[in-house]
């Protein structure tokens, strides 16, 4: 083949492409010492912001808990101290913690305020085991060696502990109404009633075949049908209101719908 017959490149275009691959190359350069450049800052920053300080608002017991979890993690960077991991990790692993919020402040400090749970009573499970049962119809957690409260005891099976929930709740509702009465006719003649701190007098729930049997102070004691239990609570208290019945202490066996039976809570005829 001549020289003549050789195709020949034009030194503009050739400049233009190597100019092109120049800046590929140094687009490509740039953009990888950038993401160095992030990475390192973001490494610096998560170290330089591991939480060092932490304020906890909370009582002693739950205190002492969070406490041990900071003091078993392994590091605190800010990467490890996110505040909804934290939250779910005490959640699930601390039972008395009901609540918690988490505020970080910058650059190492952490505020905590937590908020225990509330025990409304004692539920005993199938095997004869206490629990701790919440506010909100939960059974958190075993009773401890030692611990002693003085709350009302739940004889029921655990597919019963909503019902129950239920009905403690009706019973708070009561009293809150009572309550509320005194208040208002400036409290005359209310600490001699029967009942006007039904909750607080609250002994024992138990579950039989066919009914609840509610126990409180004073021998009083209701049974009532396991079915329709908050609007059987709310008549009993409708009941418990008229001037007959409200100055004494009485056992109510309210099982039939069309007749209830009651008697004083000592020893007494049926009325």
């Amino acid at each position: 083949m001549s020289r003549s017959n050789q195709r020949r490149v034009d030194p503009t275009v050739k400049k233009q492409s190597q100019r092109l691959n120049l800046k590929r190359i140094g687009r490509t350069l740039m953009f990888s010492m950038m993401l160095v450049l992030t990475a390192s800052a973001a490494v610096w920053l998560n170290d330089k912001w591991s939480t060092k300080h932490w304020e906890i608002t909370a009582n002693a017991d739950i205190k002492a808990a969070i406490e041990a979890q900071l003091a078993a993690m392994p590091n605190k960077d800010f990467i490890s101290m996110r505040p909804d991991a934290l939250r779910q990790q005490w959640l699930a692993n601390i039972a008395d913690l009901q609540a918690v919020r988490i505020t970080r402040i910058l650059p190492d400090h952490m505020r905590i305020q937590a908020v225990a749970r509330v025990p409304a009573a004692l539920w005993q499970d199938e095997q004869g085991q206490l629990h701790l049962f919440d506010e909100r119809g939960v059974a958190y957690r075993l009773l401890k060696q030692g611990e002693s409260p003085d709350l009302p005891l739940l004889r029921v099976n655990e597919d019963q502990l909503l019902q129950v929930k239920q009905m403690l709740d009706a019973i708070a509702r009561l009293h809150e109404n009572k309550h509320d009465e005194h208040r208002l006719i400036g409290n005359k003649q209310g600490n001699n009633k029967a009942g006007n701190n039904m909750l607080a007098g609250l002994s024992e729930i138990r579950a039989s075949n066919q009914f609840w049997q509610i126990y409180f102070s004073r021998g009083v004691s209701w049974l009532i049908p396991q079915s329709n239990e908050v609007n059987v609570i709310n008549h009993i208290n409708h009941f418990m209101q008229q001037p007959r019945w409200r100055n004494r202490h009485w056992r109510i066996d309210a099982r039939l719908q069309s007749r209830w039976f009651v008697r004083p809570a000592g020893h007494g005829e049926v009325i």
